[in-house]
């Protein structure tokens, strides 16, 4: 299944690169690939197993590149929460928190018309406790991110953190409304790139 995940993404990047009238051969560019090594000793140091489908993708394709929103963060830029101001580490180590949509209960309540939230309410909200085991992998726009769990019982599977707009954290979907791994999401943006 992953095999023809991964052999379905290359055809496709293939298949878009010929397409040459319809976009510039440039926006398809990939960051050089990472060594299984270099994996693995990624994986090490943060005591955590990568998804297989992502492990090939970024061994095999590309490690961070042309991707849904503003494309695939490498794998060592993922682990920095880039949209804080002191940019801390993600701890991958720990479980990944939430099964399903979260939010905090005091943002639909909140009149966003006359006041904003103090900033220690919303240092806690945007706190990476509530994106523990996962890699940031790509950024949507205005500091929303595609998350790729790689610890807890959501392993493998695609989130969306739109904190930033104060939506909360919800998994991303297909049509079916399941959860999707990171080579269903991936397959999904490249089949419809054009």
């Amino acid at each position: 299944m992953i095999m023809d995940s991964i052999k379905y993404i290359k055809n496709k990047i293939i298949e878009k690169r010929n397409l040459l009238d319809k976009i510039a051969q440039s926006d398809l560019i990939f960051n050089p690939t990472l060594s299984l090594e270099k994996i693995r000793q990624f994986e090490f140091e943060n005591h955590i197993e990568l998804p297989l489908d992502y492990k090939r993708f970024i061994s095999e394709i590309g490690n961070g590149g042309v991707g849904p929103g503003f494309g695939l963060k490498s794998l060592f830029d993922s682990i920095i929460d880039f949209k804080l101001r002191n940019r801390p580490c993600i701890c991958l180590n720990k479980e990944f928190p939430y099964q399903e949509k979260w939010n905090e209960s005091w943002i639909a309540s909140f009149d966003w018309d006359d006041d904003y939230p103090e900033s220690e309410i919303v240092d806690k909200y945007m706190n990476t406790k509530h994106i523990f085991g996962c890699l940031q992998i790509g950024h949507w726009g205005h500091g929303c991110t595609f998350l790729l769990v790689v610890n807890g019982t959501e392993f493998g599977n695609i989130w969306l953190d739109n904190r930033a707009d104060y939506s909360g954290i919800s998994p991303v979907l297909n049509k079916e409304n399941k959860h999707i791994t990171f080579s269903e999401w991936y397959s999904d943006w490249i089949t419809n790139l054009i």
